[in-house]
């Protein structure tokens, strides 16, 4: 059994709104499903959910407002410019069309 588990339902979603994304390209990281823009990875499917890249300030910032909860690659090792969405309908990764808009937008900056 693999180690790297992750929602079937999740990915199908993310491939849905990412990929149809002008420059965005299906890959792996850390053996999760990835999602690339300029050879560069801005949302990987977790095991707990979608991690995006965004500014350390954005990450801050959204996670002060208790909108959204940092990313830990591991027990206690954040990722300071990563952010952890976790959903629990898949249908509603929808609302976060705009925070996938702006990791794309920072990594092409």
């Amino acid at each position: 059994m693999s180690q790297h588990t992750y929602d079937e339902l999740r990915k199908s979603k993310m491939d849905e709104m990412l990929l149809l994304m002008p420059g965005v390209k299906a890959s792996k990281a850390f053996g999760y499903p990835a999602y690339k823009i300029n050879g560069k990875i801005f949302a990987f499917v977790g095991s707990k959910g979608v991690a995006i890249k965004l500014p350390v300030s954005r990450v801050q910032d959204l996670i002060d407002h208790h909108v959204m909860k940092p990313f830990e690659a591991g027990e206690g090792n954040i990722w300071r410019e990563w952010l952890s969405i976790q959903r629990d309908h898949v249908e509603d990764y929808e609302k976060d069309a705009g925070l996938f808009e702006e990791s794309v937008e920072f990594l092409l900056g």
